[in-house]
């Protein structure tokens, strides 16, 4: 399988340069440009890549703008920060998103290929390892599941990747209102990080609430790589089924955690 590399810049000399410089690490590279970040996440969504390489000031996203969308869609794609404002302080606000690395302009084309070469074998490694498998522990997550099903009286539960993909459904539900559901839980989370960012403070939001006439459903997250969401009656109590969701989303964390 090739090493897939996007590179995101919105300057076209020194998108060619890197595109050319880049190639020249061997064939079993494959090397993808973006001209912004939104053209950048088109990509991103549709392939998956090892690792992506983005100006840090670009045009309506930055690249901790894209670096955040990143973490969401691929959460071990590497992405390595280039920037003519390589600053400690720059290097301080965005720690907490786990930048692989930082180029600091102007760099040298060996340094780029280095830097490159080294986050692919990071993901890779990531990859490889044997990590939460949700086939291994298919049946403990299943388990746990209809536990809460039973005790939140729910319609149905489900375990989410951040995507929105469906792990593990238990409960009353049919397929199509799974894909629907789970986009809907996903898209809301998405929508709760960037509301969380525009408030600052160190903001987070780790569940979601909404109210139907014939349904409501509660969310919440497990350990920033799946989501929990729950479909109950709108006579329960939503008290109770946000008690027995938010400890089933410990539970679960625990047992990702020991997985890893």
């Amino acid at each position: 399988m090739g090493k897939r590399v996007l590179i995101v810049d919105d300057d076209e000399a020194i998108l060619r340069l890197l595109e050319y410089s880049l190639k020249k690490l061997g064939s079993e590279y494959e090397i993808h440009t973006a001209r912004n970040s939104l053209e950048a996440l088109e990509q991103i969504e549709k392939e998956a890549f090892d690792v992506v390489v983005a100006d840090y000031l670009m045009p309506e996203l930055t690249g901790v703008d894209l670096a955040r969308a990143v973490r969401h869609i691929s959460p071990k794609t590497q992405v390595v920060l280039m920037t003519a404002y390589g600053t400690q302080g720059l290097r301080d606000t965005t720690e907490f998103l786990g930048f692989d690395a930082f180029l600091d302009k102007p760099f040298s084309l060996d340094e780029i290929r280095n830097v490159v070469e080294h986050a692919v074998t990071l993901t890779r490694q990531e990859q490889a390892r044997p990590g939460a498998s949700v086939a291994l522990m298919r049946q403990t997550i299943r388990q746990h599941l209809n536990t809460l099903w039973t005790n939140a009286n729910a319609r149905c539960v489900m375990l989410l990747n951040v995507d929105g993909q469906p792990i593990e459904v238990v409960g009353q539900v049919n397929k199509q209102e799974v894909a629907s559901m789970g986009r809907f839980v996903a898209a809301n989370f998405l929508a709760s990080m960037e509301l969380a960012k525009r408030l600052g403070s160190g903001s987070v939001f780790k569940s979601s609430y909404h109210e139907g006439d014939n349904y409501n459903i509660y969310a919440y997250d497990v350990d920033k790589r799946f989501l929990l969401a729950v479909m109950f009656d709108p006579k329960l109590k939503p008290g109770v089924v946000w008690f027995y969701t938010k400890q089933m989303a410990v539970t679960l964390a625990k047992s990702f955690g020991q997985a890893d």
